[in-house]
């Protein structure tokens, strides 16, 4: 740890401009604002929280459509149920142009939005279950897993109910909201098949066996075409899986940099302070 926080001061005595904006207020205060946003106009939002402050919560301010929002959605895994998928349609029919986009993290997007109609929007979603928190900028997006979890012929550990545990220790509290360096992309799959590109994430908890038990091996630092470095460490239930996820987000969240915005990615912080497979530890190299 001594290490650890060496490097950290060496390597983040520089803050951009965007550490600087999070420094300005708690992201909740833009959120809890949203009604009043509502009532008196587009101009009335700060820029700060039309850049960053509301995008915690998935709501983007889109340029190229003047005073319109995108709302990007968190959907646990990819699973809905009718109720819900139902709902964000009339959404979609009644306040964005009958209009929504499918991400290829199995998200949602809600887009041409008016301000005067998202705390209708979001209190219609929250009803039957969904809603946006933590699907923008640095903070943990929602979590991939096989859409055909506990469904399909070669799923060994239905992973649903881990993947919603794991959400349940950062989602809504405020210490976590805009809390990490960068965003962090998690999956996690119990099936033979690889249905989500398991191993591209920061953090992948992917099917394993050891000595005849099923259980989760840990990837970590993958992204966008590149695979994460195999951390060998055997998670023989829910409870060592979700203790991992919270070691691996506080060591983020505590010595990630606040530089460079293109080193702040989980993967440059891995290679920065280099990974002790064996034990599982990050340690300065």
């Amino acid at each position: 740890m001594e290490a650890l926080q060496k490097a950290y001061e060496a390597r983040s005595k520089k803050i951009n401009k965007l550490e600087k904006t999070k420094q300005l207020k708690n992201p909740q205060e833009a959120f809890d604002k949203l009604e009043e946003y509502a009532r008196d106009g587009y101009d009335s939002i700060p820029d700060e929280d039309k850049k960053y402050f509301l995008k915690c919560f998935g709501i983007y301010d889109r340029p190229a459509t003047p005073e319109r929002f995108m709302l990007k959605l968190r959907i646990p895994g990819g699973h809905l149920n009718s109720t819900q998928a139902r709902v964000i349609g009339e959404c979609a029919k009644e306040f964005g142009q009958d209009y929504l986009d499918l991400t290829t993290r199995a998200q949602c997007e809600l887009r041409y939005l008016k301000i005067e109609n998202l705390p209708t929007i979001i209190n219609r979603l929250k009803d039957v279950g969904i809603d946006a928190y933590q699907t923008g900028v640095d903070n943990i997006r929602g979590i991939m897993a096989d859409p055909l979890d506990d469904r399909s012929f070669d799923n060994i550990l239905p992973s649903q109910k881990t993947l919603l545990k794991l959400q349940e220790k950062f989602l809504y509290s405020p210490d976590w909201i805009s809390a990490l360096p960068r965003k962090f992309n998690t999956a996690i799959s119990g099936s033979l098949t690889n249905r989500c590109n398991i191993y591209c994430h920061d953090a992948s908890f992917v099917l394993a066996q050891k000595d005849g038990v099923y259980g989760y091996n840990m990837y970590l630092g993958g992204r966008v075409g590149v695979v994460g470095k195999d951390a060998n460490i055997f998670l023989a239930n829910e409870d060592e899986v979700i203790k991992a996820f919270e070691s691996i987000i506080e060591l983020f969240k505590r010595f990630g940099w606040s530089g460079n915005l293109n080193s702040y990615k989980f993967y440059f912080f891995l290679s920065g302070y280099g990974l002790n497979e064996k034990f599982g530890l990050l340690k300065h190299s």
